[in-house]
């Protein structure tokens, strides 16, 4: 058996991105999510702040020095697919984050947001009155895990960051908790990486 993954989610955002770990700087096991308030800033400036709190979370500290507790792998919540010219500054701090992680070698994955819906309700319901709302993903992911990690419950980002980070956890048999076979198919929607740790 492999020895317990440090991973790390995002939910990435130029106004409120939200990072969920399993450890602490330094590789110590220790669950917590938090929202980075970066509303109404210039986009370089929300850049920096994503991207510093993104490399701790990666286990690197000041001037990219790796401390002990580099991650696993990170699981990132994808974007949708529409081209606006609304949608350029999350691809910009998407693409910023995702090249750092591909100069560190870093493995990451991505999950649709439809497929977070579906882990997190059992649903992916798009329409009609099994719609999959932010408020039902809210209430399951505190439902599940809330008592694993404080989890604001009001936070749509923090809970889909939690969402990706205990999706991620399961999909390497070290599940956060039990979920329903309905939850669990989208495991198979997600092509996971093998991991170094696995070898």
């Amino acid at each position: 058996m492999i020895r317990p993954l440090r991973l790390a989610a995002l939910d990435l955002s130029t106004a409120a991105t939200a990072i969920a770990t399993t450890h602490d700087a330094f590789g110590e096991p220790r669950l917590a999510v938090r929202t980075l308030d970066t509303a109404k800033r210039p986009l370089h400036t929300q850049t920096d702040i994503i991207d510093v709190a993104v490399r701790r979370a990666c286990g690197f500290g000041s001037g990219n020095r790796a401390l002990g507790g580099r991650v696993d792998l990170v699981v990132i919540e994808g974007t949708f697919s529409r081209q606006s010219a609304s949608d350029y500054p999350l691809h910009h701090v998407r693409a910023v984050v995702t090249q750092w992680m591909a100069r560190q070698r870093i493995a990451y994955v991505d999950v649709a947001p439809s497929t977070v819906k579906v882990w997190a309700t059992g649903s992916g319901a798009t329409s009609g009155e099994n719609k999959v709302t932010k408020d039902k993903v809210k209430t399951s992911v505190v439902a599940t895990y809330g008592r694993f990690l404080h989890i604001n419950p009001a936070d749509d980002n923090q809970c889909d960051a939690v969402a990706l980070l205990s999706m991620g956890l399961a999909a390497y048999g070290q599940p956060l908790a039990d979920v329903p076979d309905e939850h669990r198919r989208a495991l198979k929607a997600v092509r996971w990486p093998e991991l170094a740790v696995m070898r």
